[in-house]
């Protein structure tokens, strides 16, 4: 309705490619945690063979594994909505009122490793003065995939 639409008029796939990477970014503020979501997008971006699929690589609404409503395969990740924190079983320490998710998908998991690092240093970047308070990801409970990223691992 406000403009051009544009999409491919034709499109490749492959079997072997790997979903579900993402990062999930908590702050004090919108504005803080959306500048550092932003900077790790372009740094994804620059990953060869990963994309940061939803439009501007960020996704607004989180979502998690599972559903209390039969045939839905996802719902919102309640526990990392700061507007549910005192309505739900929070994830989120009482200063968080911002969290934004990065999605990445890759043609392998070393490529969705590898972008999922170069987001996690774009991220820090800022510093603690934007006011980001944790980096973290959805495991969903080992749910999402076949593939796991563990944080921890790819920043060593």
């Amino acid at each position: 309705m406000d403009g051009e639409f544009v999409c491919e008029a034709t499109t490749g796939m492959t079997k072997s490619a790997v979903g579900g990477g993402n990062l999930l970014v908590l702050g004090r503020s919108h504005a803080g945690v959306l500048s550092a979501c932003e900077r790790a997008v372009k740094a994804i971006g620059a990953v060869p063979d990963a994309i940061a699929p939803f439009p501007g690589g960020i996704v607004r609404s989180g979502s998690k594994v599972g559903s209390r409503y039969k045939g839905q395969i996802a719902s919102t990740n309640d526990a990392y909505c700061p507007t549910l924190k005192a309505v739900v079983d929070t994830a989120l320490p009482l200063d968080v009122e911002a969290v934004l998710e990065i999605v990445i998908d890759g043609l392998s998991a070393d490529a969705v490793a590898a972008a999922m690092r170069a987001g996690l240093f774009a991220i820090v970047e800022g510093g603690a003065e934007q006011g980001i308070t944790h980096i973290t990801a959805g495991n969903y409970g080992g749910n999402l995939g076949p593939h796991h990223f563990h944080l921890k691992e790819i920043i060593s």
